[in-house]
């Protein structure tokens, strides 16, 4: 009986080899190419000047439309960092639809609260990797240690070194995948901070440049 759970045991074990290892390798890629993608964008942000505020404040006051206008407020000659200039066009096409500027804050929030969903699904995928990259490196290292302690017991010293070079390779990709997803994890997070307060801020900034009482809840 003993020897059947082990022998049943054993097989699941090399079983789960390679789809793990798979796994692994997709994913360290994947991670690699976000990594590249990453550096794009900071290298993109760094260059994109600050959004100037007094600036987009006194465009907006200027050149807000009036409810059932059809006209959208153009903020083309104002700086916006691209998730700025992202939110100001769903903005755009609210306002230029909208036959009345009564409830606007609502729809502001609802709008912000979108765009915090979405911001957190993305983060969602970087911290799940963050928790399940160490599991798979862990599974990977451990998996080759039954072939390669069989391979010992029948002197074949070579098939053994091998399952363990693929065991310490594995929990190494792991690793270094569980730190590129906290790297990126960390680094997004805190540009969607930033992004999320400057959405707020130009809120703050379409309710202000309304008439007065215009955009408020009854």
């Amino acid at each position: 009986m003993e020897s059947i759970v082990i022998e049943i045991f054993y097989r699941l074990s090399t079983a789960f080899f390679w789809p793990v290892a798979v796994a692994l390798l997709v994913l360290f890629a994947l991670s690699l190419a976000d990594l590249g993608a990453l550096l794009v964008q900071a290298r993109r942000r760094a260059h994109t000047a600050a959004t100037d505020l007094p600036a987009v404040a006194n465009a907006l006051a200027a050149r807000l439309p009036a409810p059932g206008s059809g006209r959208s407020a153009s903020l083309d000659d104002v700086a916006l960092s691209p998730s700025l200039a992202r939110f100001w066009a769903l903005l755009q096409q609210r306002l230029a639809q909208l036959d009345s500027h009564e409830h606007l804050d609502l729809w502001l929030d609802e709008t912000l609260q979108r765009e915090e969903i979405r911001i957190a699904n993305r983060l969602d995928l970087s911290r799940t990797l963050v928790r399940i990259a160490p599991m798979l490196g862990l599974a990977g290292t451990i998996i080759p240690l039954g072939p390669a302690l069989q391979s010992l017991l029948s002197g074949d010293m070579g098939s053994m070194v091998s399952h363990l070079v693929v065991g310490f390779g594995a929990v190494v990709c792991g690793l270094v995948l569980g730190g590129i997803a906290y790297v990126l994890t960390l680094t997004r997070e805190r540009w969607a901070r930033a992004d999320l307060k400057e959405m707020e801020n130009l809120s703050e900034l379409v309710l202000r440049a309304l008439p007065a009482g215009a955009g408020a809840a009854a």
